[in-house]
């Protein structure tokens, strides 16, 4: 005869988290490569003589931010309850589109990048390059909202242009505008 576990109590043998999966082994290593980025960020000045940012001011704030997420995320993972995404969903919810297999706008998109940060970024100006760069990969994208692709393409570079020169007082490359 056999009696059943008290109720809030864990069968014996059973440990509270759950074996490691795919998932959670790629969040560990990421974690780990992760906290080596954030080591290195926090040994960057993280402002200047000048009273600007330095060079370790974001990399601090997206190692913190990726690290705490990242934890997170694996803990998730390894919790009893965790279910994977290949589990969750059966196959009448797979949708037909298969986000692996779009190897020509994967190139266009990466050679569209190359060119804007090798080419256009220094002689054409931050403003000027990303427009192009972000009218280009829209099109590439969305060409059925060709005025939200143009309005995406103006406002985004205008507004991170106003961010970090004007309120975070980062030198960014000017290019054909006048500074303003």
């Amino acid at each position: 005869m056999t009696s059943a576990p008290l109720s809030g109590t864990r069968p014996v043998g059973r440990i509270g988290w759950r074996r490691p999966t795919g998932r959670s082994l790629f969040l560990a290593v990421l974690l780990v490569v992760l906290a080596v980025y954030t080591e290195m960020a926090f040994e960057l000045e993280w402002r200047t003589a000048a009273g600007r940012i330095g060079p370790g001011f974001f990399p601090r704030i997206i190692g913190v931010l990726s690290l705490a997420i990242l934890l997170w995320a694996l803990v998730q993972s390894l919790r009893p309850g965790a279910v994977d995404a290949e589990d969750d969903c059966g196959e009448d919810e797979v949708g037909d589109a298969d986000l692996g297999r779009h190897p020509i706008p994967l190139l266009l998109f990466t050679a569209a990048a190359a060119v804007f940060l090798l080419v256009f970024f220094l002689p054409l100006g931050m403003i000027v390059s990303c427009a192009l760069f972000l009218l280009v990969t829209l099109f590439l994208l969305n060409r059925r909202q060709p005025l939200v692709n143009v309005v995406i393409a103006l406002a985004i570079p205008v507004l991170v242009y106003l961010l970090f020169q004007t309120l975070l007082n980062a030198g960014l490359p000017a290019g054909l505008l006048p500074r303003f």
